[in-house]
């Protein structure tokens, strides 16, 4: 079984700066983020 602490839906601008900010201020968090959309999106 998978353990996070916050799990993001959405790997885009907010979402992928909301992840990095988590870990920034709180290295020890367990951060999962969700994407549908493979990138590099063209």
């Amino acid at each position: 079984m998978y353990d996070y602490d916050v799990a993001i839906v959405g790997g885009g601008p907010a979402g992928s700066s909301a992840g990095t900010l988590l870990k920034k201020y709180n290295p020890q968090l367990k951060v999962l983020i969700l994407e549908k959309a493979k990138f590099p999106r063209l």
